[in-house]
């Protein structure tokens, strides 16, 4: 399947702030089971935007903007060819617990940021029921099945730093949420488990707007990495993107920055993807382009404070 995804971020700003530092982690990554055709990043304010890849080798995009804005723009566009040959839960059939994990894997068993090892969360691994002398690809498949039964998936009552303390005292939240679940519990039972961020093509019309997604993939010594989506309990298809792969949310947010001044920012977020028409796959091309988004020398005067000078003035000439 070819794949066009389009995400569009918006930053507004209720005053002008002076500079702002943005990272962004929107490019797919070309791998065994998807290959990018094309990226585009549009940005705006016009800046120079410079690029780099990660220590889990994902593209990630940094540029500043350093005059006076009140509104920050993003566009990014990809062509993804998907295969349906992506690894099932079949395939994985070592015993757990398996021998120590290779040393680069040790990272994918630690706890850091939202993925917390408390007593909440060994209490709900231990009330799991794993069927008795299942295989690696059975006993992930019998997780996700019950933290998929035992959570329900709600917008708002999460927030991007939620940690599986919160999860598990709500039980409810959104895909972030079941997905680091799901990381914990995995790396409780031993098992070297890691975080992907991308998107989900659906059927607008019957399953809603396309959205940016989180599931894990975890690790078979035969097999290699091998996907599960916990949120909607299924094996990966061609229908998932792969964007990022890291510990957790914290490795591979979307957008990641800070900025100067005394404002309070919001973030609007879209997610397009269509089926596009087949085609051969040329080598990757990517470009960089601007937006016509506004910055400024000096913070502009708002009317009201445009009226106030006059008024000033005004009374300044009666008062000569």
């Amino acid at each position: 399947m070819i794949l066009s995804v389009e995400h569009r971020l918006a930053f507004e700003y209720d005053s002008y702030i002076s500079e702002s530092f943005l990272e962004l982690r929107v490019q797919p990554k070309t791998g065994s089971h998807q290959t990018v055709t094309t990226f585009s990043l549009a940005v705006g304010p016009p800046t120079r935007v410079s690029r780099y890849a990660d220590w889990h080798e994902n593209v990630v995009h940094h540029f500043n903007v350093t005059r006076y804005h009140n509104r920050i723009e993003v566009v990014s566009r990809s062509l993804v060819t998907t295969y349906r040959e992506v690894p099932a839960l079949d395939v994985a059939t070592d015993l757990v617990p398996f021998a120590d994990a290779p040393y680069h894997l040790r990272d994918f068993l630690q706890w850091e940021g939202p993925v917390r090892l408390t007593a909440a969360l060994r209490k709900f691994q231990r009330g799991l029921s794993l069927p008795r002398g299942a295989r690696l690809g059975e006993q992930v498949r019998a997780v996700g099945a019950q933290i998929h039964r035992g959570f329900t998936y709600q917008k708002d009552v999460t927030r991007y730093d939620s940690t599986t303390e919160d999860f598990l005292k709500l039980g409810a939240g959104v895909c972030q949420d079941f997905t680091h679940l799901m990381l914990g519990t995995l790396r409780l039972m031993g098992i070297p488990c890691r975080y992907v961020s991308g998107y989900l093509h659906v059927t607008p019309k019957r399953d809603g707007p396309a959205q940016s997604h989180a599931w894990i993939e975890f690790w078979s010594p035969t097999s290699g990495w091998v996907p599960f989506d916990p949120t909607h309990d299924r094996e990966i298809d061609e229908h998932y993107v792969v964007v990022g792969h890291g510990r957790s949310y914290d490795d591979v947010p979307p957008n990641k920055g800070i900025y100067r001044g005394n404002a309070r920012e919001v973030l609007r977020a879209e997610v397009h993807t269509t089926v596009a028409a087949e085609r051969a796959a040329p080598a990757l091309q990517e470009s960089v382009e601007t937006l016509d988004v506004p910055v400024f020398k000096e913070i502009p005067l708002r009317r009201a404070d445009y009226d106030g000078l006059i008024m000033l003035e005004a009374a300044a000439q009666q008062q000569q």
